[in-house]
């Protein structure tokens, strides 16, 4: 596999080793390997699954060449999945929404994990914002990358602090951009992962504070995907088939041992702990379910209430449930598939 940085990205290469289900591929596939490209949206723990497959080479078992680019964003990759760049990329369901109520169809493929407390509100301790007061971010500017899953966390925060997110002063601003924002007192904090809120600590010499996040998960749950496009699904059907199969070989090597967080430490930039406590709330578990089409709805019509995007004619539900394409899960796990019919 290759491995190939955004300008500025850190590069980590390292060995693979791996859990071989060759008896799983057929033989067209074992004599000729494919190739594909991943648009990773970021190098963070938060792809543990899809980085997991990479170093047990489970898809190079299952016959693929991957070459793997990392962005900043999902919503990065996903673009350059659209743009024919790649045939795969990762990201959450927040730029996914966004973009298909501007009409463009990325296509889920694998909904392979969910999270509610690891995108984090890191503030600085100045600026009198009271870390166990949700309701103290009135009034103060916070920064987050728009159409990202960073702001739909903090509008659900605001609305859990009884506060409206117009009562924040929201700043697009990339990720690396919004943590030294942070430090230098441009801003008063951000809405980013917890990688990010240790990057910030460590950079601001330990002036930054995350904010309180009790009962968030009654608000807010993250989704991560793997995407692709029509044009694969039609062209490349193996490769999709390959690509859950690698997904679900990586699944079960994390669920017999919990130890795994080693294998992507050096990838991640994370040390095997901090991955380990990052993702303790993670579940891990490929499937698809009606919540997690209802949570899209939610989330799009969050968008159109705060008049980010225009409702579009088309019945929401219907519009997300035609961009699931759960036919390989399906095909390999159907009990893990439980949607209403399409």
């Amino acid at each position: 596999m290759s491995i190939i940085r955004k300008p500025g990205r850190r590069h980590a290469l390292f060995g693979l080793t791996g859990v071989s289900i060759l008896a799983l591929v057929p033989v067209s596939l074992r004599a000729q390997m494919q190739r594909a490209t991943m648009a990773y949206g970021s190098t963070g723990y938060t792809w543990s699954t899809t980085f997991i497959a990479e170093a047990l080479n489970t898809w190079r078992d299952n016959g693929v060449d991957l070459r793997a680019v990392d962005f900043p964003t999902g919503r990065d990759s996903m673009q350059a999945l659209l743009a024919g760049s790649a045939e795969f990329s990762t990201t959450t369901e927040t730029p996914v929404i966004f973009a298909a109520m501007r009409g463009l169809r990325p296509m889920i493929l694998v909904n392979y994990s969910r999270y509610s407390r690891d995108m984090k509100i890191v503030v600085r301790k100045d600026r009198g914002i009271d870390p166990d007061r949700p309701s103290s971010l009135k009034g103060k500017k916070i920064a987050t990358q728009l159409g990202t899953s960073g702001q739909y966390m903090l509008a659900r925060y605001c609305e859990m602090a009884g506060i409206n997110i117009r009562d924040v002063t929201v700043v697009n601003m990339a990720p690396a951009d919004m943590i030294a924002a942070t430090s230098r007192g441009d801003i008063d904090g951000f809405s980013w992962t917890r990688e990010a809120a240790i990057t910030a600590d460590r950079q601001s010499g330990g002036i930054v504070a995350v904010m309180n996040q009790e009962g968030l998960e009654h608000y807010f749950r993250s989704h991560e995907l793997l995407l692709t496009t029509e044009q694969v699904i039609k062209q490349q059907p193996q490769l999709l088939d390959a690509a859950v199969r690698s997904l679900f070989a990586a699944e079960a090597y994390m669920e017999k041992n919990p130890g795994w967080p080693e294998k992507i430490a050096k990838r991640v930039g994370n040390t095997p702990d901090e991955i380990r406590q990052g993702t303790d709330s993670f579940e891990f578990r490929i499937e698809f379910d009606n919540a997690f089409l209802n949570e899209m709805v939610t989330e799009a019509e969050w968008a159109i209430g705060a008049g980010l995007m225009q409702r579009p004619n088309e019945d929401l539900q219907k519009l997300f449930r035609g961009l699931i394409y759960e036919g390989p899960v399906k095909r390999y796990r159907p009990e893990r598939v439980t949607l209403s019919p399409a």
